[in-house]
């Protein structure tokens, strides 16, 4: 087995606009989010973004919290967990559809989406064999023809949903 990834990882496999668009998305409404996920965003904000010339980085223009967040996102483990914990929710309404595909592609799914309690042990790697970013999304649009996630939107639940990053398994289970 490999050894674990930190949360912060995920930036290898994810584009930067792709970035900066998850951070704006977790930022536009926190009234959708859980009482526990909006409380744990709000303090995480608070605490570790730092905007110039704004004690409260929530009350700073979007784009400048936004371009604060990103610089964290990408070097900071734990910040990586609050704000994608808060992304998922925002796509959870396609989680059993998901599910299904993940299943029919032979990922082993977690009975609940991972917590990743420790965020510098957070992502394994490894697909199933032959499986990519491409065949899930043409799975996906097959099961349900209505989704509207984007391909990098499936591909990221699907990476948070699994608790691995994309590349071929080692053969040693």
């Amino acid at each position: 087995m490999s050894e674990l990834k930190p949360l912060h990882a995920i930036n290898v496999f994810i584009e930067p606009w792709f970035r900066e668009e998850i951070i704006e998305n977790v930022l536009a409404d926190f009234s959708v989010y859980s009482d526990d996920s909006r409380k744990e965003l709000v303090e995480t904000l608070k605490s570790e973004v730092k905007v110039h010339g704004f004690r409260n980085p929530l009350t700073a223009p979007k784009r400048l919290l936004v371009r604060e967040a990103d610089k964290l996102f990408e070097t900071d483990p734990r910040f990586v967990k609050v704000i994608l914990a808060a992304w998922v929710q925002l796509y959870d309404k396609n989680s059993k559809a998901i599910d299904k595909v993940l299943e029919s592609l032979k990922f082993d799914l977690p009975e609940t989406l991972p917590v990743y309690e420790d965020p510098i042990n957070g992502f394994a790697e490894g697909w199933p064999a032959g499986v990519d970013y491409a065949a899930v999304v043409k799975a996906m649009r097959k099961v349900d023809e209505t989704n509207e996630m984007t391909d990098d939107q499936i591909a990221l639940y699907t990476i948070l949903r699994t608790g691995f990053l994309p590349g071929e398994r080692d053969e040693e289970e």
